[in-house]
């Protein structure tokens, strides 16, 4: 019988489950295919992060920026399904277990270094269209909320961030400089 990992992999929800990814946008029928055999060949173990996007609006939303998450309500909802989340972090650092944390480039609510941004979107969505958003380097509603759970407990940052663009890996695969991040040994 083999030992279980010892190097965990925190993933946003829709690199697990592309079906709650906002309609239009997702790049996969289920998975993102590549990532998940990469993370399962080097022994990973893998917690999926809640979706905050569906739990709070479910699966017929509109595209949205970061401007339109950010609202004490969003942020009270992440910090409430993030719960669970730190309490296994928690665990998992007791027992010296070095993890990763993978989020999703761009993504207002899941990006870690790149979120979407359009301050002008709300209102009319078929005015939107007038209104492009733009990619910029802030983390999305959530991934903040998140990393400032695991100061606000005292805990040590994941041993690795790493943002990924599931279309991008969808038609390039996965670059050999993403695979080198997640690399712990």
């Amino acid at each position: 019988m083999s030992k279980p990992s010892k190097k965990i992999a925190i993933v946003s929800h829709c690199i697990l489950n592309q079906v709650t990814v906002a309609p239009g946008l997702s790049s996969y029928v289920g998975a993102v295919k590549e990532l998940v055999e990469y993370l399962v060949a080097e022994s990973y173990g893998i917690i999926q992060l809640p979706c905050p996007e569906a739990t709070f609006l479910g699966f017929n939303r509109w595209w949205m920026s970061r401007e339109q998450y950010d609202t004490q309500a969003f942020r009270a909802h992440c910090r409430k399904i993030l719960e669970p989340i730190i309490a296994l972090i928690k665990e998992l650092r007791r027992e010296e277990i070095p993890y990763i944390l993978i989020g999703i480039k761009g993504s207002p609510s899941c990006g870690i270094f790149t979120t979407t941004s359009n301050p002008e979107w709300g209102g009319d969505p078929s005015k939107a269209e007038k209104s492009k958003s733009n990619k910029i380097n802030m983390p999305g509603v959530f991934m903040e909320e998140l990393l400032k759970l695991i100061q606000e407990e005292g805990l040590p940052l994941p041993d690795r961030i790493l943002e990924i663009d599931h279309e991008e890996i969808k038609k390039k695969g996965l670059p050999q400089e993403s695979l080198d991040k997640l690399r712990l040994d």
